[in-house]
């Protein structure tokens, strides 16, 4: 009970933070739900005036009635209105938050997560459910406050109605069991809804439009689309069905005690325990009673969907807060280097795996070095780097900067104090100029810093061959828009690297795969030559590479395999020991020759 009520106080905050007195004019509609029993007892009026010959009272009746419904009228119109505004504003906060907790996780494990992306994946799919949350709200409210009315109005013709509340309670248990059903079917059903939105990604991503058609592949992934969606949606449809049948044998026994009513109200009229207008009265609430009272159950019910909807960013909100509460130094990050960067004993497996991905690492990066981690793919250089960028944190051991523990540091001061460009780099499809500053918002509007980390870069030709220079809408898909190569997008990727003025630890994650060998030399070697001038601040570049020729200009090179730093020294001191450097250098040597 505890989840669902977390989640309603979620919807209510959320709709209260937006706006507060729209918030409050919700109640309007609820209140507008009592014209049901003001109907009633005006029509039980006009009735017994009627047979009294009581054109007096049976005015009052009708003045009644009508009062009831323009107020009814005047209550609904209002209360949707306000409804309707603030849904739109709700939904647009609510997606902001699911969008601002995904995106401020400090580490990137959500990313590699199959669970996890089977949550986000549900949680995406019942957006639209979270932004009409408050309708949902609002009609559970209205229903409740008709089934509360009717009753009371009820009662107050015989006590003995109340008889009928036993042969509702039921629909209670049964909802809780349906919702239960469906969210079970939803969840099983993630990861096939996940599979068909990623197939049916491919149809329309540009990247893959090429193969697609080359190797006449359209056909299969279409129908591979269309299995997962049908068979997504098969398990809830029959879980559909079987609610659909609970459904039906829990409003079968309340039309079983609601025709018991009506013969207990004929019965009393017929023996004079009752009035004629009594009876009417019965008859007209009878004919609202399902709606009265079944339909709060079911309301209560439906809004189970929206409350999974809720408590599935509550599991977002919790995580996020787990995940900070995982990273809780605050401890400001250093200006400059001196001593430098040390793997004390790290060991790290990734969550939900047995294997080490690194074991027992121990080495030291000297301040104002250029270092390179060497080794085959899946040997443990990428796991080195997310965890100097702390997008995972060591299961064992410490990595120390200038003997600061890197846990108890800010984790957003840290990163403050980095830059970075990676094979798999973001294509920002903004203006070139923007594309760039992002790098550093700070100086993105200062005048010739973006040029300049292009120039750094060797990505001024890139500029150059835009048609309005760095003005330039990137992406084909937009008005005005112009594509760019690979090689391009790199470059500009690059530039976005250096942007930053004095980081003090630098990462190049394979970032020049798509240039050439010579132009990825020249780069590392132009870059080298000004990292090492920013040795004043101790600043420490990473190089991550399968060229040889690249990683021989570092101060340090570091040979991973196996999950261990297995060799370390110059480019020179390696080859004279032999071993995995020298072997894989002279490997690539001879293709080259």
């Amino acid at each position: 009970m505890r989840e669902p009520l977390r989640a309603a106080a979620l919807l209510v905050r959320a709709a209260w933070r937006t706006d507060p007195w729209r918030s409050a004019g919700l109640l309007l509609e609820p209140l507008g739900q009592l014209q049901g029993p003001l109907i009633a007892g005006s029509l039980a009026v006009v009735t017994n005036a009627a047979l009294a010959h009581d054109p007096r009272r049976m005015a009052w009746g009708v003045a009644g009635i009508a009062a009831a419904r323009a107020g009814g009228f005047a209550s609904r119109w209002a209360g949707a209105w306000i409804r309707n505004r603030l849904a739109e504003a709700v939904g647009l906060s609510l997606d902001r938050r699911i969008a601002s907790l995904s995106a401020g996780l400090p580490g990137v494990e959500h990313h590699e997560r199959a669970d996890f992306q089977d949550r986000i994946t549900v949680l995406r799919e019942q957006r639209g459910v979270l932004g009409s949350s408050l309708n949902s709200l609002v009609y559970c409210a209205n229903t409740v406050a008709v089934g509360i009315f009717t009753l009371v109005a009820l009662a107050l013709v015989s006590p003995w109605l109340l008889l009928l509340v036993p042969f509702a309670l039921p629909a209670i248990p049964l909802a809780a069991v349906q919702q239960r059903w469906l969210g079970d079917a939803e969840t099983r059903a993630a990861p096939l809804q996940r599979r068909a939105r990623d197939l049916q990604a491919l149809t329309v991503d540009r990247a893959a439009g090429m193969e697609l058609r080359v190797f006449g592949v359209r056909r299969e992934i279409l129908g591979r689309f269309t299995d997962a969606f049908r068979a997504s949606r098969a398990g809830i449809r029959a879980t559909r069905a079987r609610m659909a049948v609970l459904e039906l044998a829990g409003e079968l026994l309340f039309l079983a005690g609601l025709a018991g009513a009506v013969m207990l109200m004929l019965r009393r009229a017929a023996t004079g325990l009752a009035t004629p207008g009594e009876v009417v009265m019965t008859v007209y609430l009878g004919q609202q009673l399902i709606a009265s009272v079944i339909d709060p159950v079911r309301s209560l019910a439906g809004l189970g969907e929206t409350l999974r909807a809720a408590g599935r960013l509550l599991w977002l909100e919790d995580y996020a807060r787990a995940e900070r509460d995982a990273r809780p130094g605050h401890a400001p990050a250093p200006e400059t280097l001196e001593e430098g960067i040390v793997f004390e004993r790290v060991s790290f497996r990734y969550p939900g795996t047995e294997q080490w991905a690194l074991r027992d690492v121990s080495f030291r990066i000297p301040a104002g070095a250029v270092v390179a981690l060497v080794g085959e793919n899946g040997a443990g250089k990428t796991t080195l780097v997310k965890l100097l960028t702390r997008m995972y944190e060591p299961t064992e051991g410490r990595i120390l900067a200038d003997g600061a523990d890197l846990a108890t540091l800010d984790v957003d001061a840290w990163r403050r104090r980095l830059s970075a460009a990676f094979q798999d780099f973001a294509r920002f499809e903004l203006t070139a100029a923007e594309t760039v500053g992002v790098g550093d918002l700070p100086r993105a509007g200062e005048a010739g810093a973006m040029e300049d980390a292009l120039e750094r870069a060797g990505a001024a030709d890139v500029l150059a061959a835009l048609p309005a220079g760095a003005r330039t809408q990137l992406g084909a898909r937009w008005a005005g828009g112009v594509d760019l190569s690979t090689g391009q997008w790199q470059k500009l990727a690059l530039g976005r690297a250096l942007m930053r003025r004095d980081p003090l630890v630098v990462f190049f994650d394979e970032p020049t795969a798509s240039l050439d060998a010579l132009a990825e030399h020249a780069l590392f070697a132009r870059y080298a030559t000004e990292a090492r001038k920013g040795a004043a601040r101790g600043a420490v570049t990473v190089l991550v590479s399968h060229r040889f020729s690249t990683v021989r200009s570092a101060d340090l090179i570091l040979v991973i395999d196996g999950g261990g730093v297995t060799d370390l020294g110059s480019h020179d001191e390696l080859l004279v020991r032999g071993g995995l450097y020298s072997e894989l250098f002279h490997l690539q040597a001879r293709a080259y020759a």
